[in-house]
């Protein structure tokens, strides 16, 4: 510590500042702020980097624990005016987004078989629940983290690996990266909103509509564990092409009996292909203990009890999704 004689006059500002210029130590590399901006600028960027790619200290790592799932999102536009941004704006998309997270866990969690009506599973609500942890130099931007461990750990399987939460939000950078695909758009997004059904596709209209009719612009970058790092972006245009194809889409829904041979499946995507006479082969979503018995069913000839859901578009288009509802070995 400098003695008290070497200290300058508080009162003398040059003097004060040539010894600050003088004492100042900086490793190798780093340049010295000379400027309240430079300083502001240079503690945004340490920010930022800590918030969305983790560069902490390994005291930090150490208190914290493992890493934590977390959503940066930016908001943009309009709404946002030197880094602050209307509350009903932030408020209502906060309040859509964490909706449609929710129903989309509910819809991607293959242990039941309709999602389309009664509530959402409270364990699937708090396992799925984010908290908004802070906020980084952006027009707009804020960290939302995910539950505490012992949320997840009510939820089956999801303790290693990829969480229902993960697939959650893997669904929902599926859609507004579809959503921003040209002409293309309108059958993208609904090819990635029928398998999770009328409720949770309504619920994305709503989340979409916030950004829609805000004529704001959002950029979602989540970071997982499992899933590493991945970023998409949703503009005003794309928003509202979004809401209004979920909006207009009819969806239907029918049972049906398909007979045909189990040619191939996924057990981490929870999927059996079927090859079905004249239709080809046909893509069951199925549940973990079905997907699990793969090799037994294998070039196999099965009747499978399947809930078809139809999404048709404005301009005619019909979109299928197969829900598997029961599975045997087709006799002789």
């Amino acid at each position: 510590m400098n003695a008290p004689q070497d200290l300058p006059d508080p009162s003398d500002r040059q003097a004060l500042l040539a010894w600050l210029e003088a004492n100042r130590a900086k490793a190798p590399g780093h340049a010295p702020v000379r400027s309240l901006s430079e300083f502001s600028a240079a503690q945004g960027r340490r920010m930022k980097n800590a918030l969305i790619h983790g560069q902490q200290s390994d005291v930090d790592r150490e208190r914290q624990g493992p890493p934590r799932r977390s959503l940066s999102l930016a908001l943009d536009g309009p709404p946002v005016r030197d880094h602050r941004i209307e509350a009903s704006v932030l408020g209502g998309w906060l309040t859509a987004l964490q909706t449609a997270v929710t129903s989309v866990a509910h819809a991607l969690d293959d242990q039941r078989p309709t999602h389309d009506s009664g509530p959402v599973p409270r364990e699937i609500q708090r396992a799925t629940k984010l908290f908004s942890s802070a906020v980084f130099p952006s027009s707009y931007g804020m960290v939302l983290e995910e539950a505490p461990p012992e949320a997840q750990q009510e939820l089956p399987d999801v303790a290693a690996g990829e969480s229902l939460l993960d697939r959650a939000m893997s669904t929902l950078l599926d859609l507004t990266d579809r959503a921003e695909s040209g002409d293309a758009a309108e059958d993208a997004v609904l090819a990635a909103a029928l398998p999770l059904g009328r409720r949770a596709a309504g619920h994305l209209a709503q989340l979409t509509g916030v950004v829609a009719d805000a004529d704001a612009g959002v950029r979602l970058t989540w970071q997982s564990p499992h899933a590493g790092l991945r970023s998409s972006s949703l503009s005003s245009s794309g928003a509202q092409r979004c809401r209004e194809t979920l909006r207009t889409a009819d969806f239907a829904h029918r049972s049906d009996i398909l007979t045909g041979i189990v040619v191939g499946g996924s057990k981490v995507r929870g999927t059996l292909e079927i090859e079905v006479p004249r239709r080809g082969v046909v893509t069951v979503r199925a549940d973990r203990e079905v997907t699990a018995l793969l090799s037994a069913y294998a070039n196999r000839t099965v009747l499978a009890e399947v809930m078809i859901t139809t999404a048709r578009s404005p301009l005619g288009r019909e979109h299928h999704s197969y829900l598997l509802i029961d599975l045997d070995l087709a006799e002789g």
